[in-house]
């Protein structure tokens, strides 16, 4: 059976043009031409037959259908990564562990332990997302986060 889906290609397009609101930073992030994103944009739009964009004077803008399919899709991107991402760490015996933190205690901190850490657990994946604002734990993949406190 053959399902209505885009393809995945079409689907980081849209949901990088609409994170940066630009198909240009979106081809960047994505090692693509502008142009290339711009087809996969238009084919898109063409497969759901309503404008996701529209062109502005600094780049592009979500229609209001669009704004509401791409954090859709963003949702489902998000989730078929992680859901790869735990696939690969079923590889050994360990898991996966998934912690949220601030961006200065990641890198000044957290990262630079990571090998040690690592090297007595080589068997669990740890994943580290950075946030600035608060969230709530059962909206997020989160085992633990990092947020405020000193090292002491």
């Amino acid at each position: 059976m053959r399902r209505k889906i885009p393809s995945l290609q079409a689907l980081a397009c849209l949901d990088a043009a609409a994170r940066h609101e630009s198909y240009t930073r979106a081809a960047q992030e994505l090692a693509l031409s502008q142009g290339a994103v711009s087809r996969q944009i238009t084919a898109l739009e063409a497969f759901v037959g309503v404008p996701l964009f529209r062109r502005t004077r600094h780049g592009v803008a979500l229609t209001p259908q669009g704004a509401e399919y791409a954090q859709q899709v963003a949702v489902r991107l998000r989730g078929l990564e992680q859901d790869t991402l735990d696939a690969m760490s079923h590889q050994g015996s360990g898991g996966t562990l998934h912690l949220a933190s601030v961006p200065t205690f990641a890198t000044r901190w957290l990262i630079p332990r990571l090998p040690a850490w690592t090297a007595l657990h080589p068997d669990t994946t740890v994943h580290i997302e950075t946030r600035t604002r608060p969230f709530m734990f059962s909206d997020t993949p989160f085992d633990a986060a990092l947020f405020s406190g000193s090292a002491d």
